[in-house]
């Protein structure tokens, strides 16, 4: 017999406050898609349903053809699935997130066979803090990510954090709902944040992810870059811990109202007394 691969999806699925994230064979239908959907929502199970990508419906209880998911679905694909009442449906955002391969154990033997001559050749991460300061530096970004976790917010806001009057740091934070990505960017003054000239870039997915620039320390979901692909050095280290502490600081103690209050203005925090107030 041949070497038997089954194929699979992994799909995010996001619903009001829900968020799940399924793998589903390449086979299946989309009516066996939407069964597996509403199973994992909590949905009842509905006659009615629709998958739409473009505007432009794929798939529908009312085709006469239940077509195979793998013949549309494509990495990176963004999908609205409906279903509940046709007059009232639910809304259901999808993402092809990932397309996963198992195979036999002869195919895993040649497939890793494979994986070893590629890592031979990828770049290797370079390290310029030493242990103590990476597990410093690990701590707080795993520590900042919980932090931002708790926040409840979506897209871009700005901060200016000053320490007794004076500028001490500049901040862009971005939050994207559909990848669950947050993003720290780090800027000097507030003139290179409008420039986007940033010191520092810290984005942090909800999974594991390979990355060969920048820094990635033990948290594998968590990356750092200093300019464009250049990672941490031994000088940077104080900076980050510190503005990292500032902010986490600043987050749990400015009101939420005021935290997230506009996309177009900034927020001006002072770290020496707390005091802040909305750029008019």
């Amino acid at each position: 017999m041949g070497d038997k691969m089954i194929n699979r999806y992994r799909l995010k699925i996001f619903y009001k406050e829900n968020k799940v994230t399924i793998d589903v064979d390449e086979n299946i239908t989309f009516n066996k898609l939407s069964e597996i959907i509403n199973d994992r929502l909590l949905l009842n199970r509905c006659k009615f349903y629709e998958f739409l990508h473009n505007n432009i419906v794929i798939a529908a209880e009312n085709k006469k053809e239940d077509v195979k998911i793998k013949d549309y679905l494509e990495l990176d694909q963004k999908l609205i699935y409906h279903t509940g009442k046709k007059t009232d449906p639910c809304n259901i955002e999808i993402i092809v997130w990932d397309y996963i391969l198992d195979a036999n154990d002869a195919v895993m033997k040649k497939f890793v066979q494979l994986v070893k001559k590629v890592d031979k050749a990828k770049p290797k991460q370079i390290y310029y803090l030493s242990k103590e300061q990476r597990r410093f530096i690990d701590n707080i970004l795993k520590d900042c990510y919980e932090s931002l976790k708790t926040l409840n917010f979506g897209g871009e806001y700005h901060y200016h954090l000053l320490k007794n009057g004076k500028n001490y740091l500049a901040v862009k934070l971005t939050y994207y709902m559909l990848d669950d990505k947050y993003e720290l960017c780090l800027f000097n003054t507030v003139k290179e944040l409008e420039n986007g000239t940033y010191k520092f870039l810290i984005t942090f997915y909800d999974m594991n992810r390979a990355y060969f620039k920048g820094y990635q320390g033990v948290n594998r979901n968590i990356f750092v870059l200093s300019g464009k692909d250049d990672t941490i050095r031994s000088e940077d280290f104080e900076y980050i811990y510190n503005a990292l502490n500032r902010l986490m600081y600043m987050f749990k103690d400015v009101d939420g109202g005021y935290l997230f209050a506009n996309h177009d203005k900034y927020l001006i925090y002072d770290i020496a007394d707390g005091r802040y107030r909305i750029k008019k």
